[in-house]
């Protein structure tokens, strides 16, 4: 309990120390050097892009590498995850071809990094006892999370000056967690921002997205960098509130419905359940009574489950 709170106490800290950049920044900008902030605004752009495709490039290599995929699967996994929100953006932007398309330097240094993470990893993660959920996987999420949603929402707000900034909030939330959700989809697992089943992560990157975009729309169209750096440390610190507190959104109560088969799926594992605990019984039925063995026209399985499957079936309106 104590480790728990210290760990709390920990991330709450750190997440602070993110505002120390928005906050120096703020300070000693000067209108007088306006060419060297406009030569800080694009490399402000260009570093959070690296900081968030290195991180995510790890996070989702590694991700398909405990799934058991091969060397061109981690990099595969681990360049969409990197450069797939992105892409998503520029999509729903129109911005085509893709940046990465027509630029090298972030898509070498994706592949460096998952194949990198494939090769070091296993050593690394025993030299320093590391895990693919500890707090060092928590940090290398988070900071991609925020540097990612910024600058997306930065991008759109600065590219495209008729969008309102709940849209350029929504292209922010997309660059950080939409290639993610393909990760997740590629490598057979639920998409996180999509279920309840851990805290709350697209919205810290919509919250910190729709806070860049305020900054160019409404305070200073070439603030980028001060926007950048505000939505980053907003991400974050909203992030680590959520994880230290197990915020999560409310789920759909599906046990609470009339009908409780409104998916196949769910009515096939209980359906099956169903069969394997009839079959055991009569198992334990053979070995308590081992002279009534089943005849040749007996199956171990009850014939009328598939009767109850179809039943099920129509009367849900699955064919």
């Amino acid at each position: 309990m104590r480790q728990n709170r210290a760990r709390r106490t920990f991330r709450q800290i750190v997440a602070c120390l993110f505002a120390l950049p928005f906050a120096l920044n703020c300070i000693f900008r000067s209108p007088e050097n306006k060419d060297t902030i406009t030569s800080f605004d694009r490399a402000t752009q260009v570093v959070a892009n690296y900081i968030g495709d290195a991180s995510f490039a790890l996070t989702g290599s590694l991700a398909a590498g405990m799934e058991g995929m091969d060397l061109l699967g981690c990099v595969i996994v681990g360049f969409i995850t990197a450069l797939g929100g992105g892409t998503w953006r520029c999509v729903f932007l129109g911005d085509l071809p893709v940046w990465w398309m027509t630029a090298w330097d972030e898509v070498i240094l994706v592949i460096v990094v998952g194949g990198m993470m494939f090769f070091c990893w296993p050593w690394i993660s025993v030299r320093w006892q590391l895990t693919s959920s500890g707090e060092w996987l928590f940090w290398t999420d988070t900071i991609g999370l925020g540097v990612f949603a910024a600058s997306g929402a930065a991008t759109a707000a600065a590219g495209h000056k008729d969008l309102h900034v709940a849209a350029c909030a929504f292209c922010g939330m997309c660059t950080a967690t939409f290639g993610g959700l393909t990760r997740d989809v590629l490598i057979g697992r639920p998409p996180r921002i999509l279920y309840s089943t851990l805290e709350i992560y697209a919205v810290p990157a919509f919250l910190g997205g729709l806070a860049a975009a305020c900054i160019i729309k409404y305070a200073d169209e070439d603030m980028i960098s001060e926007a950048i750096m505000l939505g980053t440390w907003i991400t974050i610190h909203l992030r680590v509130f959520a994880v230290n507190h197990d915020l999560k959104l409310p789920s759909f109560p599906s046990n609470a419905v009339y009908s409780k088969q409104t998916r196949p799926r769910d009515m096939a594992a209980e359906l099956a359940s169903e069969e394997d605990k009839e079959r055991q019984a009569k198992i334990n039925s053979f070995r308590a009574n081992p002279e009534c063995t089943p005849t040749s026209k007996q199956s171990v399985s009850d014939p009328a489950s598939s009767q109850r499957i179809a039943l099920r079936l129509s009367d849900n309106g699955h064919t």
